[in-house]
């Protein structure tokens, strides 16, 4: 088996080619350096499957009239805490963008703080949405509910998305931690990332024709069906980011699918929550000792290290070195 072809870009590169993409589908300039910009940093931390090759699902999600690409959000105050968006059925970072000064005075002014978002998709790496207010020092969590694949434990057909969580928080002297996750063994565009490259996943992720675990991710992609991590205990998750995404939000549920059907779609129109938490105003002086020390006990114990900071080594070797890309993928991005 001979390696497929590829070609190397600079992290500059990757952003031009990611805006050249998403404004010939349509996007306006705030909204296609946005995601052009988000692109790029998935491409430079990983995981690289939220990178370039989310370019046509958000390509499709606009030509399809699913998604608008020209999207004005709104922003509006509805409690002392709460801030509330419309997405204007456009992308949940444009108008994250857009809140995130706010969210981060009142989680500054009140101890902890929270937007929500409905009529928005949410596609690519979350935690985009939570290290800028880490890097404000504040604590955040983010959640969104995504398009039923996950099959409950000991369930006969999907009920809930991937449905991705992300936790940030500021370290002194260095970056923040950042880590996110789905709420499934494997998430989706990973999935598709192994059946492109033509390799098995690295363990059992989805369930094939016969309702057998599977690492075959065309059998899984066949299916739709992809198992929770941790069997019962990650279906939990999943619930908790069912009631915290959609619910509270008012986005639609993963199961109702009936709209993204008609257009063909790989995302919903999901529920998104963003919690901030200002450390300062809880009490406890020594926050950022504790977090330190936390760091400490994890980092040199054998092979362990603190959750997300894999992000950092790749950051730093894509910075100096650029991304090796597949040349079937570029062909394809530069087609659309």
């Amino acid at each position: 088996m001979t390696d497929a072809p590829t070609k190397t870009l600079s992290l500059e590169e990757v952003k031009a080619l990611a805006k050249s993409v998403l404004v010939s589908a349509g996007m306006d300039e705030r909204g296609s350096e946005i995601l052009a910009d988000l692109v790029m940093r998935s491409e430079r931390d990983g995981p690289r499957s939220h990178g370039l090759r989310m370019l046509p699902v958000y390509a499709q999600s606009f030509e399809s009239n699913y998604a608008n690409p020209t999207a004005n959000p709104t922003v509006k105050r509805i409690a002392p805490g709460v801030l509330r968006g419309d997405g204007d059925n456009g992308y949940y970072q444009i108008v994250g963008v857009e809140a995130r000064d706010e969210l981060i005075g009142m989680a500054r002014e009140n101890g902890i703080a929270s937007f929500t978002c409905a009529n928005c998709h949410h596609l690519g790496a979350l935690r985009f949405d939570t290290e800028p207010l880490a890097q404000a020092g504040l604590v955040s969590l983010g959640v969104v509910n995504s398009l039923s694949m996950v099959v409950p434990q000991g369930g006969l057909r999907p009920v809930f998305g991937t449905n991705p969580m992300s936790f940030a928080c500021p370290r002194e002297g260095a970056e923040p931690v950042v880590w996110d996750q789905a709420s499934s063994v494997a998430a989706l565009m990973d999935v598709r990332m192994a059946a492109a490259e033509g390799h098995d996943l690295p363990r059992p992720s989805g369930l094939d024709t016969s309702g057998q675990p599977t690492t075959d991710p065309n059998a899984i992609l066949e299916t739709r069906s992809l198992l929770p991590f941790g069997e019962h205990k990650g279906a939990a998750i999943a619930f908790l980011i069912e009631v915290l995404g959609a619910a509270l939000a008012g986005g639609t549920l993963s199961a109702d699918n009936q709209e993204r059907e008609s257009f063909g779609a790989l995302n919903i129109k999901g529920g998104a929550t963003l919690i901030a938490i200002d450390p300062s105003r809880f009490g406890n002086p020594a926050f950022n000792v504790y977090v330190t020390r936390i760091c400490a006990e994890i980092d040199g114990n054998g092979t362990a290290r603190v959750p997300g900071d894999g992000r950092l080594k790749n950051r730093a070797t894509a910075e100096t070195n650029g991304v090796v890309v597949a040349s079937d993928l570029l062909a394809q991005l530069q087609s659309l």
